[in-house]
C-alpha cells in the first residue's frame, strides 16, 4: 500500500504548523538556524498557498510572520518579500 500525501493546501498548513514550532523552539534556544529553518520552510508552504490562491495559507503565513520580532535575517527577509508580494 502507497503512503499517502496530503493535498497542497494541506500540506502548507502542516508545513507552518511545523515550521511555527521551529521558530519558537529556535527563539527559545537562540538558535539562529533553527529560526532561520523555519523561515525556510514557511517560505515553501507559502509559495504552495500563493500558487494555489489560498487565501487561508497566505492567512496563516502573516501570523506566522506577526510573532517574530527577532534579528531580520537572509531567510526572514526573503519571507518578508514573498509575503509582500501577496499584497501586490
Amino acid at each position: 500500500m502507497s503512503a499517502t500525501q496530503p493535498a497542497p493546501k494541506q500540506r502548507a498548513t502542516i508545513m507552518l504548523e511545523v515550521a511555527t514550532a521551529a521558530r519558537q523552539d529556535g527563539m527559545r534556544k537562540n538558535d539562529s538556524e533553527r529560526v532561520d529553518e523555519s523561515f525556510r520552510l514557511a517560505s515553501e508552504a507559502l509559495g504552495i498557498g500563493i500558487a494555489y490562491s489560498s487565501e487561508r495559507v497566505i492567512e496563516k503565513a502573516r501570523r506566522f510572520r506577526r510573532y517574530y520580532a527577532g534579528p531580520s535575517s537572509g531567510h526572514v527577509r526573503n519571507f518578508d518579500e514573498q509575503l509582500r508580494s501577496t499584497l501586490l
